[in-house]
């Protein structure tokens, strides 16, 4: 993968009708990733994805959080979910 990656994705939650913040991917330069879970309930997926890895699909394999840049991409692949969306909150530059 070439495209930068982004540096913040946040986990919103659209179970209560309106968006609320649930969990922060925060990455730092060329490091891993950390994990922020504000919402223990709501945040469950993403706890989920950082402890197991996320299911690259145009690469056919798991990536894990230790691999910064590209699960920090694998979080903002599409994904078919009604309550959950991932948004790249990176500063620009």
């Amino acid at each position: 993968m070439s495209e930068k990656a982004p540096t913040v994705v946040v986990l919103y939650s659209w179970r209560s009708g309106d968006p609320v913040r649930v969990a922060e991917f925060h990455r730092e330069s060329d490091g891993p990733v950390s994990l922020t879970v504000i919402d223990p309930l709501d945040g469950r997926l993403a706890q989920e994805y950082y402890d197991h890895g996320i299911d690259l699909v145009a690469a056919g394999r798991l990536v894990g959080p230790g691999e910064g840049a590209d699960f920090m991409r694998a979080l903002l692949q599409p994904f078919r979910m009604s309550y959950y969306h991932f948004v790249d909150e990176s500063r620009p530059g």
